[in-house]
This record gives structure tokens, sequence and C-alpha cells, in this order.
């Protein structure tokens, strides 16, 4: 560009002589450094003596009115240590120092309440591994489980989540509808194939599921439970009629294979049978 060839690489000084490259680019200097540019105006380094001690010294920075950043400044009187109790005096730019050295104070590292490694943080309770803290929050909800039955006198789960569980169901199926309103044809062909198994089955009488929860006295013969006649379907506490040897396995619709059961119990049932269903909730609770 025209420009950069009217532009010299070098200037020389007007006041020191000495030279000085120019960059590329913003305006061509005059003079190589502030110093220079300053002469004998307002931000000239001067020979000054000291505010504090008088000492003559030679300025940094314009704006230095003492010889060095600690001259002048009041020293720290001699204070106790907060960790040991110790008289000590500070440095002059320590000041706000509280303790009598860096390490005073520090508590010696303690081991690990699950795996004994070493924990330098004295309120740290576990070193942070994954199973020191699975076990560390385990631990913890177990007292808190504690602590609310005997405030309480019953466990959070029993008090809880059972309400909980039912307002959500309820809620669900009051902005989603029945099922069988939903899939039709799915509920179509559930209805087909328990018509087949009960024309399959060796025994069909007729009675009603009154008289079956009539003679149980409205008692779930799976979680032995009371039965409540005035909740309606579809709640999972309604009363509903369970075959003790499902249909699917050829047995009878009859009152002496029948017995009343909450809906929730039946639906959790199934196609199993009573034998099955205890030798599965036994193995359950063993592996627990």
């Amino acid at each position: 560009m025209p420009g950069d060839r009217m532009r010299p690489e070098h200037i020389t000084c007007p006041r020191c002589g000495n030279q000085k490259k120019v960059g590329r680019r913003g305006p061509v200097p005059r003079f190589c450094s502030r110093r220079c540019e300053a002469g004998d105006a307002k931000h000239a380094l001067r020979e000054l003596s000291c505010a504090r001690c008088g000492r003559a010294f030679t300025q940094s920075h314009w704006r230095q009115t003492r010889c060095t950043p600690d001259c002048g400044r009041r020293p720290a009187g001699p204070r106790a240590c907060v960790s040991c109790g110790v008289t000590f005096t500070p440095k002059p730019h320590l000041d706000k120092q509280r303790r009598c050295n860096r390490d005073c104070g520090k508590q010696p590292p303690h081991p690990c309440m699950y795996c004994t490694t070493l924990i330098v943080n004295p309120r740290q309770l576990q070193c942070g591994r994954s199973d020191c803290k699975r076990w560390f929050d385990a631990e913890r909800g177990r007292n808190w489980q504690r602590q609310y039955r005997e405030r309480t006198g019953e466990w959070y789960r029993q008090a809880k989540y059972a309400e909980q569980q039912r307002r959500y169901e309820r809620r669900r199926r009051a902005e989603l509808g029945s099922s069988r309103k939903r899939y039709p044809a799915a509920a179509a062909a559930g209805d087909a194939r328990r018509r087949m198994r009960m024309q399959k089955a060796r025994t069909a009488e007729v009675f009603a599921p009154l008289d079956v929860h009539t003679r149980d006295e409205w008692t779930c013969k799976l979680c032995l439970l009371p039965i409540d006649p005035e909740i309606a379907w579809p709640d999972r506490m309604s009363a509903s009629v369970d075959h003790i040897i499902p249909l699917s396995r050829g047995g009878a619709h009859a009152m002496h294979n029948v017995q009343s059961a909450h809906l929730g119990c039946n639906s959790s049932k199934g196609d199993r049978d009573m034998l099955d269903m205890v030798i599965t909730a036994g193995g359950q609770a063993a592996t627990r």
C-alpha cells in the first residue's frame, strides 16, 4: 500500500538519541519511551526523599513517594495464635495473620468409615469412592427412617407410598381414560381368549361375585387384608374374583376354585397358581 511505503522502520529519539523500531500499525512514535516523552513534565521520574524515613531514592513510578512499600507501615504487635495459643509477632505485610505458621492447626488425616483410606478434609466422613458413597447414602437413609419412625411411630413407606401411588393412578386414569377404550381391538381379543378358556374349562357354574365375597367375608385371600365394598373398579383396592387354578391352566370356573382378592393382588398373581406364587415370593425375599 502507498501508506506502508511512507512508514519508517526506525525512528531516532530527539531527547536521548536512541533508535526504536516502529510497528506496522498505529501512529508513528516520536520518542523511544514514556520517560523521554515526559521530560521534565508531570510524569518524569525524579530523585526524591522518602516521605516516611527521609532517605533519598530514585522513583520507579512517577507516583512513588516511599523508598520501599513497607517503609512507614505500622509494625504489627504481638498476638496469640488462634490454634495453639503461642504468642508471635507477624511480619509487617502479614498484619492479618492469625496463626503462628502455615501448618499450625491442621488436623491429621483420618480414615474413611468403610475402606480406611486416609482423608485430609476433617468434615468429610467417606473418601468419595463409588462403593463408599453408596454405603454412606444407604446408612444415612436408614438413620432417617429410624428417626421418622421414632417421631411418628410408623415407617415412611407405610405412611406415604401407598396413598401417593393411589393418587398417581387416579390422576393417570383420569388423564388417559380406560385402557379398554384406548385399545378396543386388544380388549376384544382378550375377551375372546378368556371366553375360549372358559369354554375349555372342566366345570362352569353360574354364580355372582357377591356370593364369593360374602362367603370369604370380604377378605382378600392373597394378602389377608379386608376389602372395602365401597371402593369401585378400577381402583387397586377394589374387589375382584380370583381363580385359584387359572383358567389358562385348566382350572374350573366354579365356587370351589374362586376366591376374593383385591384387584391389585389379582393382577400381581397373574396366571400363576397359589403354589407358584408362594415359591416366587419366597425366592424374591431370599435374594434381598
